[in-house]
């Protein structure tokens, strides 16, 4: 290594640990607000001298009905992130390994449709909820959820079922396999890390969904995006129970993404070069 490449590597990496750092204050902050009493928060989460701390924030947080929004989001994202995998994992190994007569047209048009925003679509259907009953149900937002997110689903699976070697399946249909067995027998193990990425990336983008929540449910079934609204309060918000139902709220997020890390980056790497 030249003194010129060491020199440009260490400025990197000091560049790379203070933006890392500048971005961790406000999570610092957000803790240490939480586990300190309101009077001293509002004078400064950042002063440390005689600070006290203490886990009331998020007792009175849980206790005043916040545990239930939580319950709602995992409901919610947990089938919003299983369910258009369950399909978006046979469509796309269909694009990679079928030829039907509107195949690159299907596969534009599912192109296509991830750059149609929420906003665009949401008087329709919500009117269309209203009408078949789905609004204020578990079952409609899951729909919904799920719909968005087939198109991207089924474009990255697509890319990384198309970096399989063919020689598997056709070693596979020579044993005996049928089309059904390959997928579930050759393509689903060694795709597992791809899918896992989607469904970390699925889940976290419907845990953090406020959008849908809002207006697709009542209040009563809010998940936790929505759910932390009820502690803001315009003249004297309690910024204890504020930012303890914002750490309650981001920390299943994390603790998906940290199980799941090693995976997550097999499979976008995988994605990306297929």
């Amino acid at each position: 290594m030249t003194k010129v490449s060491r020199k440009y590597k260490i400025t990197i990496n000091m560049i790379a640990w203070t933006i890392g750092i500048l971005l961790l204050i406000p999570l610092f902050g957000l803790i240490m607000a939480s586990i300190r009493p309101f009077s001293e928060v509002v004078t400064g989460w950042w002063i440390l001298k005689n600070a006290h701390f203490t886990i009331e924030n998020y007792v009175d947080v849980l206790t005043k009905g916040f545990s239930r929004n939580i319950l709602n989001s995992i409901i919610i994202a947990t089938f919003a992130t299983v369910l258009p995998l369950l399909i978006a994992g046979m469509a796309a190994y269909g694009f990679t390994s079928f030829s039907f007569p509107i195949k690159t047209m299907l596969f534009l048009t599912l192109v296509a449709i991830q750059v149609v925003p929420q906003q665009a679509v949401i008087i329709p259907l919500l009117k269309l909820f209203r009408d078949l009953g789905l609004y204020n149900h578990f079952y409609g937002i899951i729909l919904v959820h799920s719909a968005f997110a087939l198109p991207w689903t089924i474009f990255f699976l697509r890319n990384f079922f198309m970096s399989v070697p063919k020689d598997y399946e056709e070693a596979a249909k020579i044993d005996g396999l049928s089309n059904v067995g390959i997928y579930f027998k050759i393509i689903l193990p060694i795709a597992l890390p791809a899918i896992i990425s989607v469904a970390v990336v699925q889940f976290i983008f419907v845990w953090q969904d406020l959008f849908f929540a809002i207006t697709l449910l009542r209040p009563e079934n809010w998940p936790a995006s929505a759910g932390i609204t009820r502690f803001v309060s315009r003249y004297n918000p309690n910024w204890g129970e504020l930012t303890a139902a914002g750490v309650l709220t981001i920390l299943v997020p994390i603790i998906v993404y940290v199980a799941l890390q090693k995976y997550y980056m097999k499979g976008v790497s995988g994605g990306i070069k297929g």
